[in-house]
């Protein structure tokens, strides 16, 4: 069971959760930093709790009084951090497209589109999983993605998560390739292939077992160096007519 930290209300969004804001602190008496600290610990107990019971109960077996039960806190407590179960794993998601886009804005200008894009979401990875307490002591945006491919339903909300951010993305990328051009699919089609790489590696990183971030960022390299292959490539050796390979 987890701790039973007080019942507050956050006055807004936390830099690695993006939630809804909420409404006036419980205890307005307390100090600025006090008060903070608490709604971080309230809001990383509430995450830990779902994950906990995702895993034992299933993600369709879970529902917010569930939660909130594990926690100690009412349910309109935890519409306060999370708009509902699903949004405990799509709020990691949102801050992870959010700091890609924003780190890709920040690529070196001589960087190549895909080069830029790939290092942007190195760095957001990495800074996801830094800026949350650890989960049964690995970062708890992996086990946030190790549930989102095993869940149906979940990838899907995963997808429209990324959607929602493709057009900031393309127009970061259109912009620095000088594109002025709307109607050039280049950059579209870059972020659209470079998140179905990113599925891809998170389910072949999920399959193998492994549950480190080194592991991940591997797979994803791995992944996005296999993309101009398997648009343009051959996947096997030719046979010629005699039917021995070559």
């Amino acid at each position: 069971m987890h701790p039973s930290p007080a019942d507050p209300s956050p006055a807004g969004p936390s830099p690695a959760d993006p939630s809804p804001a909420g409404s006036s602190p419980a205890d307005p008496t307390a100090p600025a930093g006090l008060r903070d600290r608490k709604k971080l610990r309230t809001r990383d107990a509430l995450r830990h709790a779902a994950l906990d019971l995702f895993d034992t109960r299933g993600f369709e077996g879970t529902t917010l009084d569930d939660i909130a039960a594990v926690v100690d806190v009412s349910k309109r407590t935890v519409l306060r951090y999370f708009t509902g179960k699903e949004d405990v794993l799509l709020a990691v998601f949102r801050e992870m497209a959010a700091l890609t886009t924003r780190e890709l804005g920040r690529r070196p200008p001589g960087e190549a589109p895909l080069t830029a894009l790939r290092e942007a979401t190195r760095h957001a990875l990495r800074e996801v999983a830094r800026s949350l307490p650890e989960y049964r002591g690995a970062p708890t945006c992996l086990a946030v993605l190790r549930l989102a491919v095993t869940t149906p339903g979940m990838l899907a909300s995963l997808h429209h998560v990324l959607l929602l951010h493709q057009d900031a993305l393309a127009r970061t990328l259109a912009a620095r390739e000088h594109v002025e051009d709307p109607a050039d699919p280049r950059p579209q089609l870059l972020v659209a292939a470079h998140a179905g790489a990113m599925t891809v590696a998170i389910r072949c990183w999920q399959a193998s077992g492994a549950r480190d971030l080194d592991t991940l960022l591997v797979t994803v390299d791995a992944c996005l160096d296999n993309l101009g292959s398997a648009v343009t490539g051959r996947w096997s050796a030719p046979v010629p007519p005699d039917g021995d390979p070559v």
